[in-house]
Formats: C-alpha cells, sequence, structure tokens
C-alpha cells in the first residue's frame, strides 16, 4: 500500500480520557453550543458542522477491541486525496482560530494502528511518535 499523508487540526486544549490535543471538530462544537460567535460565522460554523455530518462517515467504534468498555482512544485524520473535505476542514479551523483558539495543523505519514479508514480518512491508535 501506498504511503499517503494524512492531516488532523488540533487545539491547544487536551482530550482528558486519551491525553491528546483536543481536535478541532470537538472545538468547534463547543463555539456552536456557547452560542458566543456572531454573525456571519455562526451561520458558517453550523453550514460547516452540517457539510461533515452529511460528507463525512461516522465510524462505529474508535478501538480495536469488541468489549464495549473500551476506551476510545483513537485518533482522526483526514486523507491528503480528500481535497474538498480538507478545503472544508481548513474553514472550520479558520472560524474556530478566529475565536482566539489557536489551532495548529499536524501532518503524517504514521497515523498509528488504523481500526477504521474510508475514502477520506483514517482513524488510528497513534504510535508514540506520531503527532499529537
Amino acid at each position: 500500500m501506498p504511503v499517503e499523508t494524512v492531516i488532523r487540526f488540533v487545539t491547544e486544549g487536551q482530550h482528558a480520557p486519551s491525553g491528546h490535543r483536543t481536535g478541532v471538530f470537538q472545538a468547534a462544537y463547543q463555539l456552536w453550543r456557547s452560542n458566543t460567535l456572531i454573525e456571519p460565522a455562526r451561520s458558517e460554523l453550523r453550514a460547516l458542522l452540517d457539510w461533515f455530518k452529511d460528507n463525512l462517515p461516522q465510524p462505529d467504534r474508535l478501538v480495536p477491541s469488541q468489549s464495549p468498555h473500551a476506551a476510545e482512544t483513537a485518533t482522526a485524520w483526514i486523507r491528503e486525496s480528500a481535497s474538498r473535505h480538507l478545503t472544508e476542514l481548513r474553514r472550520l479551523a479558520a472560524i474556530v482560530g478566529d475565536t482566539g483558539i489557536a489551532v495548529k495543523e499536524l501532518q503524517t505519514t504514521r497515523p498509528g494502528q488504523v481500526v477504521y479508514r474510508d475514502a477520506y480518512q483514517v482513524v488510528a491508535l497513534p504510535f508514540a511518535d506520531t503527532p499529537q
């Protein structure tokens, strides 16, 4: 299988269960729920969240274990080949960043042990040297 670059946007926040940095989607949903954005940013954020809901498959599980109590510690990465998804994700990251939340773009060819993949994303348990 050819090596592929995958991309993830993270904030400085930390996801408590895993210890990984908070992804931009979690930050975007927190912004939406806080109701602090003003128009037109609020409408654009809602449109982007809806677009991803309609155009990015949701994995059934985020761990290789079959146990229903296994911790969900995998992280999602967008494939570099998913250009439309990356365009929309960069727009989402910009809205989050415009609120003063630092957003960083991570890239790697080694996201970790893959537990899910589709045409747009890879979900993996990070290796020790995976950017986080």
